[in-house]
């Protein structure tokens, strides 16, 4: 059996927390991390991706990169996302193309389809509501509609990760996988949002018609307008950590594609994403369904 090397940057949040406790105990790979801090459990490639010099050698000898490392708020502003999203995707595709590293999985985020959310929401978060309108699915062919900086960062990082696949030179395979919601393990579950804010106290109140997302402070009791609506939405965005580690798998072990946008989301009744294309090119199978859970686990 042959170890594939494999890099990946920004390894210790929501996201590369289902590498860590799905993927990084497997044969299959041999994983190296790359941060701007140090993680004494972990050993771990210290550099800035914005950095250029400074990250180019963690790319030699690796036969893929797991690209997560960015500004991830959803409301950040233009100058935060400059260098982390913009210059950090590029140093990236640069490094790689420099060591002849061929694989490329890139960190995208349901955020590049979000003003259809905004539009749509809270009535899109109903479980019926694909159905409704037979069914209602974004695909990789709908045109994206970001909300914010950060979700326009992510369209031209899959711009630019196209441009870089469609000419000779590494990486010659790349996929971009927009993330829905993946949660840390405490709050892996449909229902994590929902406990995250119980469990913050009072701190914020989500106002009436507002679209809820991770960076927000949002708390409210338990059984409230607030909570509920948590847990529609989560049922359908839900992305568990063995599903999204799952779909990073495919990736690893797939030949076929030069370039290729797929949603990781589970196989949620309710969700707004399509994983016909996923599975029909990856062969990913998620395991998990947010509609099969009636209450946060005890």
């Amino acid at each position: 059996m042959v170890t594939q090397q494999v890099l990946v940057t920004g390894p210790f949040g929501e996201a590369g927390e289902a590498i860590l406790n799905h993927l990084a105990e497997r044969d299959e790979y041999e994983f190296t991390y790359l941060d701007r801090t140090e993680h004494p459990e972990y050993e771990t490639f210290v550099a800035d991706i914005a950095d250029y010099e400074a990250i180019r050698p963690a790319f030699d000898g690796q036969d893929a990169v797991i690209h997560l490392a960015a500004q991830s708020d959803a409301g950040a502003s233009f100058e935060d996302i400059i260098e982390p999203n913009i210059t950090g995707t590029y140093n990236v595709l640069k490094a790689m193309e420099d060591a002849g590293v061929e694989k490329l999985i890139y960190a995208s985020s349901q955020r590049v389809m979000g003003l259809y959310e905004e539009d749509l929401a809270p009535d899109l978060y109903e479980e019926d509501y694909p159905s409704r309108y037979d069914p209602f699915r974004l695909t990789h062919e709908t045109l994206p509609k970001p909300d914010g900086y950060y979700g326009a960062s992510k369209v031209f990082g899959e711009h630019i990760c196209r441009t870089h696949a469609r000419r000779d030179g590494a990486p010659s395979q790349v996929y971009s996988i927009r993330i829905s919601s993946v949660r840390t393990e405490r709050y892996d579950h449909p229902y994590g949002d929902a406990e995250r804010g119980v469990d913050r106290g009072d701190e914020h109140k989500v106002e009436e018609g507002e679209v809820w997302d991770q960076s927000q402070t949002g708390s409210w009791e338990r059984g409230s307008p607030e909570y509920e609506e948590m847990v529609k939405r989560l049922k359908a965005t839900w992305t568990s950590q063995r599903d999204f580690a799952h779909l990073l798998e495919c990736c690893l072990e797939d030949e076929s594609v030069t370039y290729d946008t797929f949603y990781a989301v589970s196989g949620n009744k309710a969700r707004w994403f399509d994983i016909d294309h996923a599975k029909a090119v990856l062969d990913y199978e998620p395991a998990d369904d947010g509609s099969e859970w009636d209450s946060p686990p005890e």
